[in-house]
């Protein structure tokens, strides 16, 4: 992984991060974090019955969600709160870098006052040699530069998942409550249904292991 890319990832606080130096797209891996997390938030309630587990999870992702909600109602950036702060570092150390067109879409970008080192960029592709861009979907300071000195903007170069209005999206959500049982209309199918007791599976035994074939082995007495 890039040295530049394992910073930004330090500076966002993703040290534990699960693969952060896989190279593709780290939003485009599978992984049960967020499962893991629900599970821990409903464990004590796992003891109960499953209607009082049931109404826990409801009540907490209800909760949840008009949290969230409110929180991105009141973000009046083009991006969520983290991202807009991510995408003004960026701009700043990209300022003050030379660029040159190397082609038709191609950009070499130059070395920061600091001494960090330059990359090439491509506005239509979204791609930079350092890696940045195209691994965590935010203009780095090479795209940056390049989209500044084309009068491209650099929110153009940002993941939709990280507008604002994705934000307030995601969490828009309506989550029923469950009315009295009285009430329920049910189809005539679901009525009928009879539930027995569940039959218990017998544990079936692994067979033991023939010892035909096998070299006899001399056993020495333990001198204790």
């Amino acid at each position: 992984m890039d040295p530049a890319i394992a910073t930004y990832v330090e500076q966002l606080g993703f040290k534990k991060w699960a693969r952060p130096y896989c190279q593709s797209d780290r939003y485009n891996i599978m992984t049960s974090n967020a499962v893991e997390s629900f599970n821990k938030v409903t464990e004590e309630f796992k003891k109960y019955l499953v209607t009082t587990l049931v109404n826990f999870i409801r009540f907490t992702l209800q909760n949840w969600f008009a949290s969230h909600l409110e929180k991105a109602s009141k973000c009046a950036t083009p991006l969520a709160t983290t991202f807009e702060n991510d995408l003004k570092d960026q701009h700043k150390d990209g300022m003050f870098r030379s660029v040159l067109r190397n082609g038709a879409q191609l950009f070499n970008v130059g070395t920061s006052p600091q001494g960090e080192r330059g990359g090439d960029v491509d506005l239509v592709e979204r791609t930079c040699t350092c890696g940045l861009l195209q691994t965590l979907k935010i203009p780095c300071p090479h795209a940056c530069a390049t989209a500044v000195s084309q009068n491209v903007s650099v929110y153009a170069l940002c993941s939709p998942y990280y507008t604002t209005e994705t934000w307030k999206k995601i969490y828009d959500a309506t989550i029923n409550i469950v009315g009295e049982e009285d009430e329920w209309v049910l189809p005539e199918h679901i009525k009928n249904i009879r539930i027995g007791v569940p039959v218990e599976k017998k544990q079936v035994r692994q067979p033991r292991k023939s010892n035909a074939g096998k070299r006899p082995t001399k056993h020495r007495s333990s001198s204790g």
